[in-house]
């Protein structure tokens, strides 16, 4: 079964300093791109950017710092369930949520969805219940997700070979079509979502880069390399799962590569 993929555009930031995050300029501008998959089991909500409580109450939720420095540009018509709306679907055809993480920026939809169930790492969930440095209490923010009902938490152990990857054992929900890919590094459960299609793969990589100019290995990006050195929680596994990346984006196999932040690919898909 193919699955028809929705990509969707759930915020923009708009931070000081373009070349901390492989931009020029003087401010950088980064989306949240998140994806929708219309499957046999309902709606999936991979990522899902900022929700609605985080743009009716900033501060009460992201914190001073993110609101003050975050560069986000309120907008609540780009929150995930008013696109889904747009679309034609109900909130309630969104029946799971697939997490690569739970940085604000990729889990303040989460409660825009009681009734859907999260699948998600068992070690980020446990990192973000801890938020044990300063680190983990920049970036996770628990009031987007405390009171949410339903998980599912995988262990991240490792399954089937996928490349020169592993999928993580015993998430089988959709066929084998849809597979959890442990790319940790930036965070200690940071994983990419793997959607089948006609001819190969769509590889959502979550934070595991922030720039497409970073798939080639030739092209030097030191400023925003010491950025994601410094959100890093092992930025020795964060550099050897990047390099795994270019890899396949320079193989011959037939992967569509993405990240979460980069508007130049969701542009790619926006045309």
């Amino acid at each position: 079964m193919i699955y028809k993929i929705h990509h969707l555009h759930c915020g923009t930031m708009c931070p000081v300093c373009g070349p901390l995050f492989g931009q020029n300029g003087f401010k950088a501008h980064l989306v949240c791109h998140c994806l929708l998959v219309e499957t046999d089991r309902g709606l999936v909500l991979i990522d899902t950017g900022l929700g609605v409580q985080d743009y009716l109450h900033t501060r009460a939720r992201l914190g001073r710092i993110i609101e003050k420095t975050g560069g986000i540009q309120h907008n609540l018509d780009l929150t995930a369930i008013a696109q889904i709306q747009r679309l034609g679907f109900s909130p309630r055809d969104v029946k799971h949520i697939m997490v690569s993480h739970l940085d604000f920026d990729h889990a303040g939809g989460i409660s825009d969805f009681p009734e859907a169930t999260v699948h998600i790492l068992s070690t980020e969930f446990n990192a973000a219940q801890r938020a044990a440095t300063l680190k983990d209490k920049a970036r996770y923010k628990s009031a987007q997700f405390k009171n949410h009902r339903y998980w599912n938490f995988i262990e991240p152990a490792q399954g089937d070979s996928w490349f020169n990857l592993n999928c993580v054992q015993g998430f089988n929900l959709f066929h084998d079509e849809i597979l959890m890919i442990p790319l940790h590094g930036h965070t200690e459960g940071h994983c990419g979502i793997a959607i089948k299609q006609n001819n190969g793969w769509l590889f959502f990589c979550g934070d595991a880069y922030y720039s497409h100019r970073q798939l080639n290995p030739d092209i030097k990006l030191k400023a925003l390399n010491r950025t994601e050195m410094l959100f890093a929680v092992d930025n020795k596994l964060r550099l050897e799962n990047l390099h795994k990346i270019q890899q396949l984006a320079q193989s011959e196999k037939n992967i569509e590569l993405i990240c979460a932040h980069d508007p130049v690919e969701l542009e790619r898909y926006s045309s």
